[in-house]
């Protein structure tokens, strides 16, 4: 089981950039958050990333915008002929915003995506691939310590996608599908299952609770979540409680007993080797390194 929280480190920058990586091999993903805002555009491959209990098809032209602190997904199902290609830029975004506020409609619609409650940030990118991959490939193709660098370049790299999301959002809102209007799909049942997790994970939480939530076996109700999410219920009912373990520790002064308890490991020694083993590092040391202490 490999979950994360890795802090991106920016130092003199805003942007960290990782320009068409390229997986030919198994990618079974994790799930995981950062700290800093997360756009992810997918240049090639088949799969699903799950972000805010939901499934998203991963496919060519699909763009995510990750909030900091979000939990999500990423599944590719790789084969020789159908690698998984991504773009990935990691935004600090307290100083991008800084840079965007010359740009109010550029500068209002990335806090939107930044801070915004109950906001899509799943865009099909369809119609703009070809510019995004453009804007992308100009960008990478600069030198390496200017790219890194040079504000402008990325305030410049910055605009230009916030132009292609503004253009595929205004296309939608003019279009007013029939999801718009408030006709929302049928739930797959792995979404179901991790929209009654994030109301119980404090509780203990049993697959016969799920089967019959479902009116499902339970040997049935773990394989089509396995099938959906490519993950155990187990796994993500863990990373979920420790990513609320994570928010108490930074922001409550209660002890790591309570917070265990709290997050549904009544159990103080299982909550620190759950916790180790999924973060990294005991609770104790996690809270001091993000509190300075």
């Amino acid at each position: 089981m490999n979950f994360l929280f890795e802090p991106v480190r920016f130092e003199d920058k805003h942007l960290s950039w990782s320009g068409r990586t390229r997986s030919e091999k198994d990618y079974p993903g994790y799930y995981h958050w950062h700290q800093c805002t997360e756009i992810l555009f997918v240049h090639q491959g088949v799969g699903s990333i799950i972000v805010d209990q939901r499934t998203y098809e991963l496919r060519r032209g699909m763009l995510f915008v990750f909030q900091p602190f979000q939990l999500h997904k990423i599944y590719a199902d790789v084969a020789p002929d159908e690698p998984f290609e991504r773009t990935i830029l990691y935004v600090d975004p307290s100083q991008t915003e800084e840079a965007l506020r010359p740009f109010p409609k550029r500068h209002a619609l990335f806090h939107k995506l930044w801070q915004g409650q109950d906001i899509r940030t799943v865009f099909d990118m369809q119609e703009e691939t070809g510019r995004l991959e453009a804007i992308f490939g100009s960008y990478g193709n600069l030198d390496a310590r200017r790219r890194e660098y040079d504000t402008e370049e990325i305030t410049m790299l910055l605009l230009q996608l916030m132009g292609c999301i503004a253009a595929v959002r205004d296309g939608e809102e003019a279009r007013a599908t029939a999801t718009d209007r408030g006709i929302e799909r049928k739930s797959r049942y792995s979404e179901q299952i991790m929209q009654w997790i994030e109301a119980h994970y404090a509780e203990e939480v049993t697959l016969e609770q799920l089967a019959e939530l479902l009116h499902l076996s339970k040997y049935y109700v773990s394989r089509v979540f396995r099938e959906e999410t490519g993950s155990h219920i187990t796994d993500y009912l863990t990373v979920r409680r420790i990513k609320q373990a994570c928010r108490l520790l930074q922001t409550t002064v209660y002890s790591v007993e309570r917070i265990g308890m709290d997050v549904g490991y009544p159990n103080a020694s299982y909550f620190i080797n759950t916790f180790k083993r999924v973060v990294g590092t005991t609770p104790l040391k996690y809270r001091q390194r993000h509190m300075g202490l």
